[in-house]
């Protein structure tokens, strides 16, 4: 017996408000709030790698703003354009991929 839980009501208006204040968190919405084709979503090397380009462009960021707060970068003000241009570069890379995993889940 395969067990189908539908998708939320609410996938769809809280994908788009999210995605288009922040793109990637309305991916993370939409394949979160996809009922039993989540798993199916998270399998997908397409969203695997867009999702793991989005977290790896903004780990660099967050390490510097998490040490300068703390105290344990030089520079007690960074002013990090080359992380923040990464941040965007490799968010909208990462969005673009798993935006076609989804497609391509979907389309199967």
């Amino acid at each position: 017996m395969v067990d189908f839980t539908p998708p939320s009501p609410l996938r769809i208006p809280v994908a788009v408000l999210l995605g288009l204040a922040v793109p990637p968190l309305g991916l993370v919405v939409w394949i979160g709030m996809s009922g039993s084709r989540r798993r199916d979503y998270l399998r997908s090397r397409w969203v695997y790698w867009g999702l793991g380009l989005v977290v790896l462009s903004a780990a660099p960021l967050m390490f510097v703003a998490l040490a300068a707060s703390a105290g344990l970068w030089p520079d007690p003000n960074p002013n990090p354009i080359g992380l923040g241009l990464l941040l965007v570069a490799g968010s909208g890379l990462g969005t673009i991929l798993a935006a076609f995993g989804i497609v391509s889940v979907s389309r199967n």
